[in-house]
């Protein structure tokens, strides 16, 4: 049987941007190349040619585990809202626990040993979350973080396992190359001191609406763990969990959060995270909520079920732009945590503030680019409805003991409409 298309000759980069300039009619081809935040140009078209060799999956899994956040403030509660998210779709829990708790209330009825949980502590309740663990029965999915490297001290929990979060690094508003040379460098003060019995490093990370580039840089943060392991001359099980993001949420024209967290959902799945939660579109202005809660679980159920995003593993395998761009973050992100590394290791850049004024410069741009309209939230800053009336409320931004600040695109615009 002949070969379908043999008949027609192949075409280089060079004939495909020569006949893209004949089409352009005299516009300058390079008004079609644009920069990210990060620096990295981004050409109108890639090939074949843009492969330095022939790629193949950075991950074989495909599934997900769909994950319900919660913030443990009534205990029984918080019981009550696990137990209703496991029996309407979820398959993981993330517990935000900052007072004591009774934990065999928390979890009654709750079987760690079939689902994924993260429990997310602060270090006066940590022994007292781990002695109850080790008193039941867990599983292989369960991970606690207790993380204080932003506080300016690494300490290992569990001489087994690295547990640690990196999302302060996207919601403060750091462009892409940096968040993942300062995730790198952060998991780099734990190997210094880690023993060689780590079997699994844990993640926390926050996925923003750029959709192929947040694909790509979760790729390119799998890829960079494990070239930096094997600096170690270590093996372990990577677990990626990934949250929407909360910079681009907005009280004003709310329910266009859901589209935006459904992206972001979108590009973690792709991208290879293990577990994700999506946020409530709402969780920024007002206390969670039934629907807003379901309304997060159902975005990731019709993910799966509807888009079946869970049944390829690394379905961006192959993409020529989706491949470069994960090779030029991890070879740009690599060199700027080599300049860490240089300066004496994370922690001694946050003593010293250079992480810090790195991400205010960042942030800055950022905003600046959302204020001419240059980023487009839709709703917010371009095809606002005028006829919306606007509850504003105060914000949860928060200021880490580190000094790197939590930001929100639209709040001067919101606060504009609350005057």
């Amino acid at each position: 049987m002949q070969k379908l298309f043999t008949e027609f000759t192949a075409t280089n980069a060079a004939q495909w941007k020569e006949q893209l300039v004949k089409d352009l009619k005299g516009i300058d081809y390079n008004t079609l190349v644009w920069k990210t935040n990060s620096g990295i140009e981004v050409q109108p078209f890639y090939t074949h040619e843009n492969l330095n060799n022939n790629p193949s999956p950075i991950f074989t899994k495909s599934d997900w585990a769909i994950c319900e956040t919660i913030f443990v403030t009534d205990t029984k509660t918080a019981n009550a809202q696990a137990l209703n998210a496991l029996r309407n779709g979820a398959s993981g829990l993330v517990f935000h626990i900052t007072h004591k708790t009774d934990f065999s209330i928390l979890l009654n009825e709750v079987l760690l040993q079939y689902i994924y949980t993260l429990f997310i502590v602060t270090p006066e309740f940590e022994k007292e979350l781990a002695v109850f663990l080790s008193s039941i029965s867990v599983g292989d999915n369960c991970f606690v973080e207790c993380d204080t490297t932003l506080h300016g001290k690494v300490g290992l929990h569990n001489t087994s396992s690295i547990c640690m979060s990196t999302n302060l690094y996207q919601e403060a508003g750091s462009n892409t190359i940096n968040e993942l040379a300062f995730s790198i460098a952060h998991l780099n003060e734990y190997l210094n001191i880690a023993s060689s019995s780590i079997t699994n490093i844990h993640l926390n990370v926050s996925v923003g609406g750029d959709f192929f580039m947040e694909i790509a840089k979760l790729r390119a943060l799998r890829k960079l763990i494990n070239f930096l392991l094997n600096e170690y001359k270590l093996t372990a099980n990577i677990h990626i969990h990934a949250q929407t993001t909360s910079i681009n949420k907005s009280v004003v024209d709310n329910y266009n959060n859901m589209l935006r967290s459904t992206t972001e959902a979108m590009s973690a799945s792709i991208g290879g995270a293990n577990s994700i939660a999506v946020l409530p579109f709402d969780l920024e202005f007002n206390p969670q909520n039934d629907f807003s809660s379901r309304m997060a679980r159902n975005q990731q159920l019709i993910l799966k079920d509807e888009s079946y995003l869970n049944k390829v593993a690394d379905m961006a395998a192959g993409s020529y732009y989706i491949e470069t761009l994960t090779e030029t973050l991890c070879e740009k992100s690599w060199e700027q945590f080599k300049v860490i590394e240089s300066k004496g290791g994370l922690l001694a850049c946050l003593k010293s503030n250079y992480i810090q004024n790195i991400i205010t410069k960042d942030a800055e741009e950022l905003i600046q680019q959302f204020k001419e309209g240059k980023l487009v939230l839709v709703g917010v800053n371009k095809f606002q409805n005028k006829n919306e009336v606007v509850n504003v409320a105060k914000r949860k931004n928060t200021v880490h003991p580190s000094g790197i600040k939590t930001i929100n695109l639209s709040e001067s615009l919101e606060q504009q409409l609350a005057n």
